[in-house]
């Protein structure tokens, strides 16, 4: 009987090293996760500011070449819509862009 016991003791105490190291495990996988994401989340944020960026850089270039361009303008290499607004008076063109990268939404 006294064999019973330690065997059990033993199984016991297998159980219950096995079931700490799935649980630190998935603890620590679950951990890895959330940081990945917060990771792609940050550089989605700035990828979509750059895209943004060159939206307007580029959307002034398309606006200094044609004259008659206004409007919204979709920019699709850059994921990006620009709106182009022309002052008669003064013929300055003024741009605004927003972008969207992987979810993320910059607007310059």
């Amino acid at each position: 009987m006294h064999i019973r016991n330690k065997a059990f003791t033993a199984l016991i105490a297998v159980i219950i090293l096995a079931t700490g190291t799935l649980a630190f495990s998935l603890a620590a996988c679950a951990a890895a996760a959330t940081y990945a994401d917060n990771v792609h989340r940050r550089e989605a944020r700035i990828q979509a500011r750059l895209n943004a960026a060159s939206c307007v850089d580029t959307a002034k270039l398309m606006a200094v070449k044609d004259i008659f361009l206004a409007g919204n303008t979709y920019i699709p290499e850059l994921g990006c819509t620009a709106m182009i607004a022309r002052d008669a008076p003064s013929g300055s063109v003024i741009v605004t862009a927003t972008a969207i990268f992987d979810g993320a939404t910059a607007s310059q």
